[in-house]
Order: C-alpha cells, then structure tokens, then sequence
C-alpha cells in the first residue's frame, strides 16, 4: 500500500510536475515562434516589399490553420491521443521555422500555416495532460502558456533585431528550431515515464462516452475570450508596423511585448488579486487601454500609446483567463482538452477574421487608420461585455473540483456497448 510520504508516493508526484512543467514549457514554445513573428515584420516587409495585405495574411493564414485544427479536435475522444499529439505539435513546429528561417515570401507563409497546425495538435493535448498531471490549478494553461511564450518571443526577436538587424529571422527561426528539439526530446523522455499513469487519467471512465454540450454561460464565456483574443491580436499582429510608420520607434520596440507580459502578469497574479479585489474582470482594463493607444498615436505621445499597451494587457489577461477557467470548471482531463481546443478555436477564428479586414481595408485607407479604427470599435465593444464578463471570484476553485463541473459542459454518459 502506497503511503503519502512513502518513497513511491514521492516519486509520483515528483514524475507528476515534471510533466505538468514540460508540457507547460512546449506548449508555450508553440507561441514562442508564432510571437516571434511579429517584431520582424518590418524587416520582412522592407526586403520582401511586402504590402498590407499580405502581411495580414502571416498572421491570418496561421490563425485559420490554427482554428481549423482546433475545431477538429475539439471532442474528448481525441483526450487520450494527447501524448501522441502533442509530441507530433513539436515536430511541426520544427519544420515550421525551417520555412520560416528562409527568406522567401512563399516559405514564411507556409512556415506560418504549419506553426498553426502545430499549435492546433497542442493545445488541447497539453491542457489535457497538465490537468492529468497536477488537476485543477493547470486548467488555466493554455492561456497563461500562450502569453508568457509570446513575451518571450515577442521581447527575444525584439532583443534579434537590434542585435542581428536584417539577419534577425534566420537567427530567431534557427534558434527557435534547436531550443525546441531539445525540448522534444526532453518532453518524449518524461511522458514515457508517465505513461500508464496518462493513460488512466486520459481515457476517463471505462465504458462511458462523454459527450459535450455548451450552455448559454458557456457560449458566453467563450464570446469574452473571443473578443479578448481579437483585440489582442490586433495589438500584436499590427503593433510594430503602424507605430513604425507613425515614426514612434520606442513604441515600436516596447509596445507588442508590453501588451503580452502585462497579460503574462495579470494572469499569474489572477489567484492573488481574486483574494483581494474579487470583483475584477478585466473589461474596462481593455477599453481604456484601446482608448490609450489609439490616442497616443493620433497625438504622438509615446508614453500614452505605451500606458495603453499595458493596461490593454492587463485587462485582456484577466478577463482570458477567468472565461477559460470559468468555462472548464470540474472537466476531466480528456474534457479539458475538447474545451480548451473549443475555445481557442472560436477565438482564433475571430481573430483571423478581423486580422485580414484590416489588411483588406488597409490596402485602401493604408494601415494605420485601419488597425486604429478596429481597436477603437473593439474598445467599445468590450465594454457592452461587461454585461456577462467573468469577475475573478467565479475563477476561485470549488471545494467539489474536480468532480462538479458549473458551466462546463454537461456530460450525458452512454454506456460504450449496447
């Protein structure tokens, strides 16, 4: 019989974080590269003459792959392929930055479209295994995972560029390519260790087939990470490029990664504010800090058009995180996953969709008004969600967890045989 302190015990549980910790870690090397991506725009666009459009579609075409996969996994029959899924992500991605290194117009697109397919196969699959790993304090993974490894590559390519100049892509995507290789091996090394013990965790309850339906709460839940999503990836998609050509280059250079760790924070510290200020959502955060930017680049105050960066940040991490959370309450590991790919899925179709407007208005407004004139409708509606936005006292885990599942989808449990 195995004890709490009995050596075994501590063994499992010593296996159990590793896991949640490598995982953790690829799944935000999976934002690392598509983050990466958007400080070197400006280079690209300079040797590659690339206009608004296309450079709207480095960032769409690996949103809708993205989505696209996502959408396709989001059921919890694919929970227990997870260790296969996510191992198989980075090995895309590993490809994806070969494409991405090379300097030709075709090859950064493809290498974006295989990023998404990348970060599709892993976003579920390492929600799925945190959870089976450590329960509930892994729920908010894949949100916290996204920004932390979008200021680490957002700020790194930054850091390339000023260090490499026009050769910063190939150093970033090179790089990129090595760190995750190790990181592959290391990950494989641990799931295998871990193996019988996924497996239990992922395949669920023998004989029941879990099938996943969203309520009302749930759908809104998933409407304020959408909207969340889209503002942000406004931000960083057309941050760099519209303060370079409004000639504000300390906005340029601070401004995207700003927006990412000011959300990376606001997440962390989600726990710790809920303590205090349990009413917090995050939504007017977000509609000043839209306001904040777009005034500051009208103006050309640099400091108001950074203060937006960051309290965009901090309001757009809150209130992500809590509908992520709020939405996957009690969800198995196998369902967590579906959910987590569910709502990523719907966010990134959104932001794919606003992202290449913009480059399709900006073609003929030019691109600033048109980055500008969306963060400013997005503002407004972000506020009209405050309506039904999560506060951080409904993120607080239940004395139940797992087992209760609040606006998580419910379960119908149908025997597998008839």
């Amino acid at each position: 019989m195995r004890t709490a302190g009995s050596p075994v015990a501590v063994a499992g549980r010593t296996a159990a974080r590793a896991q949640a910790t490598v995982v953790a870690l690829s799944f935000a090397m999976l934002f690392v590269a598509s983050n990466a991506m958007n400080p070197l725009l400006p280079v690209y666009r300079d040797s590659l003459a690339l206009d608004p459009f296309t450079l709207s579609l480095t960032f769409a075409l690996y949103v809708a792959v993205l989505a696209v996969t996502l959408f396709a996994l989001a059921r919890p029959a694919f929970g227990r392929h997870a260790v296969a899924l996510l191992l198989v992500s980075l090995t895309a991605l590993i490809a994806a930055d070969v494409l991405q290194a090379l300097p030709h117009e075709w090859s950064i697109l493809a290498g974006r479209m295989l990023t998404g397919v990348a970060g599709g196969l892993g976003t579920g699959s390492a929600s799925a295994l945190v959870v089976a790993a450590i329960g509930a304090p892994g729920r908010a993974v894949t949100v916290t995972g996204n920004f932390v490894g979008g200021v680490i590559g957002a700020g790194g390519a930054q850091l390339c560029l000023w260090l490499f100049g026009a050769a910063a892509p190939q150093v970033v995507f090179v790089g990129h390519a090595v760190l995750t290789g190790l990181l592959l091996a290391a990950t494989a090394a641990v799931l295998w260790q871990r193996r019988h013990a996924n497996r239990i965790a992922l395949l669920g309850v023998p004989g029941v087939v879990p099938k996943a339906r969203i309520g009302p709460a749930g759908w809104r839940m998933v409407a304020v990470g959408t909207i969340a999503g889209m503002t942000v990836s406004v931000g960083v998609a057309f941050g760099a490029t519209v303060f370079a050509e409004l000639g504000q280059p300390f906005v340029q250079a601070v401004g995207p990664t700003l927006l990412l760790g000011s959300s990376a924070v606001a997440q962390l510290a989600s726990p710790a504010v809920a303590r205090v200020a349990p009413w917090v959502s995050g939504v007017v955060a977000a509609a000043l800090g839209t306001a904040c930017i777009t005034l500051g680049a009208w103006v050309a105050i640099e400091w108001i058009a950074v203060a937006g960066f960051a309290l965009l940040g901090l309001g757009i991490g809150t209130c992500f995180r809590a509908s992520l959370v709020v939405l996957t309450h009690g969800a198995a590991p196998s369902r967590q996953g579906a959910l987590a790919s569910l709502f990523a899925a719907a966010n990134y179709t959104g932001s794919a969709v606003v992202i290449t407007l913009i480059g399709w208005v900006g073609n003929a407004t030019g691109l600033v008004p048109a980055a500008l004139g969306s963060l400013g409708v997005l503002g407004a509606v972000s506020l009209v969600m405050l309506l039904w936005a999560p506060r951080l006292r409904d993120t607080v885990p239940r004395t139940d967890e797992p087992g209760h599942r609040a606006l998580a989808p419910e379960v119908t449990e149908t025997s597998a045989t008839p």
